[in-house]
């Protein structure tokens, strides 16, 4: 894996390290609740992060089928939905079924996996400044995405900890 790469990847992996270490403990009843009707749950942020790790890599980046259609997890978590829930009201997100947390972090492991062989075998950093289309006026890049998909993980990972805070208080 190249250097660049090597950067990217130990970021995904902090945030995936970070967020079983946040989930540790937590019963069924937090894992499912809200501090607000307005609020996500933390096995819906869950299941939004490692769909989004799944989009951007495979669809995007390696424009192949996603680990969530392509290994069949839609049945096995239980949910027909087949985006990252980025664009989900707020009555779709309240209608999803709780969901089982072990099984959402097989998914994704199963997401982590795939990305690290696109790490190693695939993709190049020569790769980081292919454009993938526009997003407003600027190009959105592979480097581009990478950014972002760092940048939004480790804040959905900062939403999970805020809320177990919010439940068990600081160190708990």
């Amino acid at each position: 894996m190249k250097p660049a790469l090597q950067i990217v990847d130990a970021g995904l992996n902090e945030v995936f390290g970070d967020l079983k270490n946040a989930l540790d403990g937590l019963d069924e009843y937090e894992l499912h609740w809200r501090p607000t009707l307005e609020s996500n749950s933390i096995d819906w942020v869950v299941w939004h992060m490692a769909r989004t790790e799944d989009y951007w890599i495979n669809t995007r980046l390696c424009e192949r089928e996603a680990v969530w259609i392509e290994q069949g997890w839609q049945e096995q978590v239980g949910v027909s939905v087949d985006g990252t829930g980025f664009t989900q009201t707020l009555e779709q997100i309240r209608a999803m079924p709780e969901l089982d947390v072990p099984v959402l972090l097989a998914y994704y492991e199963a997401v982590r996996t795939r990305t690290v062989e696109f790490f190693t075998h695939e993709m190049d950093e020569d790769d980081l400044g292919k454009v993938l289309g526009m997003r407003g006026a600027e190009p959105m890049t592979c480097a581009s995405v990478l950014g972002h998909l760092l940048a939004e993980l480790a804040q959905h990972l900062g939403q999970v900890a805020y809320i177990r805070g919010i439940m068990r208080g600081l160190n708990n």
